[in-house]
Formats: structure tokens, sequence, C-alpha cells
């Protein structure tokens, strides 16, 4: 084999070498894509359920007012049927 065809399946092994390696880079590129999709997805769900949570724990002390008992037939019912 002379030097010039052991220099060209060199380059020509190079060059599918880089082929694989680009296809892998794109593959990988958009994986990335999704998750970084998913995580601001997530992100912003979690965000929500902070200020909700937030907002919960700022009413646990808070006063009920005049909540009717659970076996209550409801506020617009008298008590006393007669």
């Amino acid at each position: 084999m002379s030097d010039q065809s052991k220099n060209q399946d060199r380059i020509r092994k190079l060059e599918e070498s880089a082929g694989y390696q680009d296809h892998t880079i794109e593959i990988l590129s958009k994986e990335v894509t999704e998750i970084n999709k998913l995580m601001l997805g997530l992100s912003r769900r979690m965000a929500v359920l902070e200020s909700r949570l937030s907002e919960l724990d700022d009413r646990v002390g808070e006063d009920p007012g005049n909540v009717p008992p659970p076996h209550s037939a409801g506020p617009d019912i008298p008590k006393d049927p007669l």
C-alpha cells in the first residue's frame, strides 16, 4: 500500500468519524433543547406551587369566620324549622 493510499484511507476514516460526531452532536443538541423546555415548564409549575403554598401558609393562623358546621343544611336554611 502506498503512502498516498494510506493517507487517503486515513482521511476517509477521519471524515467518517467527523460525520458520526456531527450526527451525535445534532441528536444530543435536540435532546438538550427538549430537556430545557421541560425544565422551564417544571420551573414555572414549581413557582406556582410555591406561591400557592405561601398563600396557604399565610392563612393558617387566620380566623375562618362564621363557618357553619359540616352537618348543617346550609346558611339559607333555618336552624329551627318551627
